[in-house]
């Protein structure tokens, strides 16, 4: 008979008690964490962090260049149809380009935030270029351009750095090598007058401008690898629906308009098809490399442009610009084999 048994006494139980750690308050940040850093878990990079942020870079420069490559074919379009047309055009073709991409490219689960970071993401973009293409309207092109590239970078490098995704010296000095020659390449030999209220608004309008293509950077790198390229396509949808309602409430000026051409059609179709493009490689690339270099590196976007035009249409380029390009090398130099 065990001890204790009948004698009126109580057994206690000596063995000792779990330790609990302290209570775990979750939250949503959880579960969804902002993303600035290098992602390796479910997405197409697995083969170290020196490999994935070499391939990010690849894919952010190619993103750079087909952005380029877009708005040049883009702004020939621009020269002999509206505007709104050449951008309602392009975010058709773009879509169409997106859907066919997201369905080659494998994603193994897509959440509900990812689509909603992309349909925010869409909304920037639609503002952004909106804002731009008033700018471009107001001011001299030579200020707008670069004024507009440099804002956009800033958002997603301030916030990369604020949230601790710091990429070492020799990368921070490399993105500020980026920036000035965005500023370089951009510089047009523009000497036309201006009006002092005038150069204020295209200022402000280009730097709202490239806030709004800053808030796209930076909303795509918070999408989860496992999404694919499916936030793109939300982003797509909300931007063209607000084009769509924007070209809706102009289409009393367009039935007075001629038809454009069939090849200024062509030319917006490949113009959207660009930038579609060139959104997935920057959104694969910011699931490879650091926010704050992927930005840097898709913002050099407009020496693709520069090269076109002098390699397309035999435009010289300008001491200056020449500069430029040779300040962007070195700059990409020291963000590749930084450490």
């Amino acid at each position: 008979m065990p001890a204790g048994y009948g004698s009126g006494r109580t057994v206690r139980n000596t063995s000792p008690a779990p330790q609990r750690g302290p209570r775990r308050i979750h939250h949503i940040h959880d579960r969804y964490p902002l993303n600035t850093s290098t992602s390796t878990g479910d997405g197409m990079c697995r083969a170290g962090l020196v490999r994935c942020r070499m391939l990010g870079v690849l894919l952010a420069l190619a993103a750079a260049a087909i952005y380029g490559a877009g708005d040049f074919v883009g702004g020939l379009a621009a020269r002999r149809a509206s505007v709104l047309f050449i951008v309602g055009v392009g975010q058709i073709a773009g879509l169409v380009t997106l859907v066919v991409l997201a369905a080659l490219l494998p994603a193994s689960g897509v959440l509900r935030p990812d689509l909603i970071w992309g349909a925010a993401s869409g909304i920037s973009t639609a503002i952004g270029i909106t804002l731009l293409y008033q700018a471009l309207a107001t001011g001299r092109m030579s200020v707008v351009a670069p004024v507009t590239a440099l804002s956009a970078l800033s958002l997603p490098v301030l916030f990369a750095y604020g949230s601790g995704d710091w990429p070492g010296w020799l990368p921070t000095a490399g993105i500020a090598l980026a920036a000035l020659a965005v500023a370089l390449i951009s510089r047009e030999a523009d000497r036309t007058g201006m009006a002092a209220g005038s150069a204020r608004r295209a200022l402000g309008l280009s730097i709202a401008a490239g806030l709004g293509i800053g808030v796209f950077y930076v909303t795509m790198k918070q999408t989860g690898d496992g999404s694919g390229l499916w936030p793109l396509v939300a982003a797509r949808i909300t931007s063209a629906a607000i084009f769509t309602g924007v070209a809706l409430a102009m289409v009393r000026r367009w039935r007075q308009a001629p038809m454009p051409a069939a090849a200024l059609w062509g030319w917006a179709v490949l113009s959207g098809a660009f930038d579609s493009a060139a959104n997935a490689l920057y959104l694969l690339s910011s699931r490879a490399a650091p926010l704050a270099i992927v930005a840097t590196l898709t913002s050099l976007y407009p020496a693709s442009t520069v090269l076109l035009a002098r390699l397309l249409l035999h435009e010289r380029l300008r001491p200056v610009q020449v500069v430029g390009l040779a300040v962007a090398v070195v700059a990409v130099v020291m963000i590749v084999y930084g450490r």
